[in-house]
């Protein structure tokens, strides 16, 4: 009888659900930044500009990127001058990029915004599933500006152990957006 019980309490060993570390983010505290370019907007201190040397700037072109260094990830923006009559391209390629992740992506979803008193706006692009470009926007003052903004991580694209540094870098997107100035050229 006690090697029935002793016995019989082995269960057998069942896989378990993979796991990921805990990602806890501060705060941010964010500060005012201006790259070499006719625009101003506010990043968190655990945030840089890296101006793309490697990338000539042709006239009315910028290119720059936000990187977070503890995430492995950063934002590739392109700010482009432009005249009304191009608007409508733009806007036109901004979408075709963020919908070019079709494929992968299980859904994308638009949100528009507006700031008239920055003269801002635009629409930010979120995607769902292991896309490389989990975020994108575009935001255009309609007459002068456009910048378009996509974020990469430089590992993988897994959603899950991504949600929490994706949650917070779509915050500091959303403040960056809400922050933009165009500076005058």
């Amino acid at each position: 009888m006690l090697c029935l019980i002793i016995c019989g309490c082995n269960d057998a060993p069942a896989p378990k659900p993979r796991g990921y570390f805990r990602i806890d983010h501060a705060e941010p505290i964010y500060r005012e930044v201006q790259p070499d370019c006719p625009v101003k907007f506010e990043l968190p201190q655990n945030a840089a500009i890296e101006r793309m040397a490697e990338v000539p700037a042709t006239e009315g072109s910028c290119y720059f990127n936000v990187i977070y260094p503890a995430l492995n990830a950063r934002w590739h923006l392109t700010l482009l001058e432009l005249n009304p009559a191009e608007l409508t391209d733009r806007i036109e390629d901004a979408h075709q990029l963020a919908f070019s992740h079709d494929i992968k992506a299980h859904g994308i979803g638009r949100k528009r915004f507006s700031f008239p008193e920055h003269h801002v706006h635009g629409v930010f692009f979120e995607l769902d599933g292991p896309v490389a470009s989990p975020l994108q926007f575009y935001a255009t003052d309609s007459s002068h500006y456009f910048v378009r903004g996509s974020l990469y991580f430089n590992h993988v694209p897994n959603p899950d152990s991504l949600a929490p540094s994706l949650e917070r870098v779509r915050e500091d997107a959303r403040h960056m957006i809400e922050t933009l100035e165009w500076k005058p050229s």
